[in-house]
């Protein structure tokens, strides 16, 4: 597992975690700066999850945000098709 989140991957993730993770405060995750081991323990911490458990609620939440982030691109680049040939 990668210890860091890409930057990009990190800002996305960081919305979506202050929904799912309500808990979470900005203040909580500016220092976070995508290290996934510090919000491994921001989540044990403000939730009482398990690290293991922690670990995995997180890599949902990347591929969430991964799948949602390919399917508005798709969409965006068909739209763009669309508008080229004049629909």
């Amino acid at each position: 597992m990668n210890d860091r989140i890409a930057e990009g991957r990190w800002k996305r993730m960081r919305g979506s975690a202050k929904e799912q993770w309500g808990k979470l405060t900005d203040s909580d995750l500016d220092p976070i700066a995508g290290k996934r081991d510090q919000l491994v323990g921001a989540l044990q911490e403000k939730y009482g999850y398990a690290r293991e458990q922690a670990d995995k609620k997180i890599e949902r939440r990347l591929r969430d945000d991964d799948q949602k982030h390919i399917a508005l691109a798709l969409r965006a680049r068909r739209m763009d098709k669309r508008q080229s040939i004049g629909w």
